[in-house]
């Protein structure tokens, strides 16, 4: 029975782990600043950096205190000579609202000792940016959850959903963590033109999940179709005998495509650790996705992102054995216009002004609708 127990911990922590991590994503603060050796991060200017006598903090116009990040360092690995290239950065303006629209699907199975447990989850997010401060160096931007529907079912069990847009009294244990973050400011980041966290408000190390960044990290080089970028990332696994080890493995991109002005880009993770043990296996397996992102060059941002996993892990339980996970993400931009605010108005968008047409602050939109993205 014990062995038989940590592993359904693991299993009903997979069926969740996307809703968990929008939960926690700026949720969990840091006790301890994080040290910044030498200069400033890129992207921080001095005055703003000044305004705090801690060294590591800098303070936002609106008067938000933002914790300094050290950019990660990006390995680029450019196309052949000769071929076209394309600069490829960020580009906001100041009061633009971009909403987007996350679906996660997941289904999961183990079987030990001859018992199977099968899971499914959904969760459908709406998340929107509010840009707060913009110039051509970087981006100061609140990242809100504005809405979310959520469901879970285990086996033959009863399906369990809630959607805060049908809101009710009861709200299912499993989803409060989720449900509270609505309406609320649940992060307020800096990034550079590259896309690169220099600053934020929340944890320096928020839940990763194999969903990547917040945002899509960016060559410093202009790149030719056919070039190639990563960025390292590291994972603390649990060991059998209690102990605990670090895992490297790295995000490798490659441009695959430009057309319409919209950049291609294939994505998968790949573990530079090894990594022999089943039960080792099993932790690592939901970092290790792969997919396709789409960024508009012209307007300066990512318009949808698709993730796949497809993973099993046999014996990670005694012989016999057997842990499938497959899930799905799909991440689109649904609408991007200016909204300005006033004087005393709230910081938290209208949930119900949201549409997907309208006076778009650029014509991503529409070339998010374009484009097909491989599955």
């Amino acid at each position: 029975m014990r062995r038989f127990a940590i592993p359904t911990l693991l299993f009903t922590a997979l069926c969740f782990a996307c809703t968990s991590a929008q939960a926690q994503v700026g949720r969990t603060q840091s006790k301890t600043p994080s040290k910044v050796q030498g200069r400033p991060a890129a992207g921080i200017s001095p005055s703003a950096a000044s305004q705090d006598t801690d060294p590591d903090i800098l303070v936002t116009q609106a008067g938000t205190k933002l914790r300094k990040v050290e950019p990660k360092v990006l390995k680029e690995t450019p196309a052949s000579p000769g071929a076209e290239t394309y600069l490829l950065r960020y580009r906001f303006e100041p009061g633009l609202m971009l909403r987007n629209e996350v679906t996660h699907l997941s289904k999961n199975s183990t079987r030990i000792n001859s018992v199977q447990q099968d899971a499914s989850s959904r969760t459908i997010t709406d998340k929107a940016w509010y840009v707060l401060e913009s110039d051509e160096q970087s981006t100061t931007f609140e990242y809100l959850v504005e809405a979310v529907d959520l469901s879970q079912q285990f086996g033959t069990n009863e399906e369990i959903r809630y959607n805060t847009k049908e809101p009710s009294e009861q709200i299912p244990v499993q989803f409060a963590g989720a449900v509270d973050t609505i309406g609320k400011v649940v992060s307020t980041l800096r990034i550079d033109a590259r896309g690169m966290v220099i600053a934020r408000s929340d944890s320096n190390d928020p839940p990763h999940m194999g969903m990547g960044d917040i945002t899509l990290p960016l060559p410093e080089a202009p790149v030719a179709v056919g070039a190639t970028w990563e960025i390292p990332r590291e994972l603390r696994i649990e060991r059998k005998d209690g102990t605990s080890r670090m895992i490297k493995f790295r995000e490798f991109f490659k441009l695959d495509k430009v057309s319409a002005g919209v950049a291609t880009i294939s994505v998968r993770s790949e573990p530079l650790s090894p990594v022999n043990d089943p039960t080792e296996e099993a932790q690592v397996m939901q970092q290790l996705s792969n997919g396709i992102i789409q960024f508009d060059i012209d307007a300066g941002r990512m318009i949808s992102k698709e993730l796949a996993w497809d993973h099993q892990v046999v014996s990670f339980s005694g012989a016999g054995s057997l842990l499938e996970y497959s899930s799905r993400l799909e991440d689109r931009v649904v609408s991007a216009k200016l909204e300005p605010r006033t004087a005393g108005s709230p910081r938290t968008s209208n949930v119900a002004d949201k549409n997907t047409s309208g006076n778009d602050a650029s014509n991503n939109t529409s070339k998010a609708n374009g484009p097909t993205t491989a599955k």
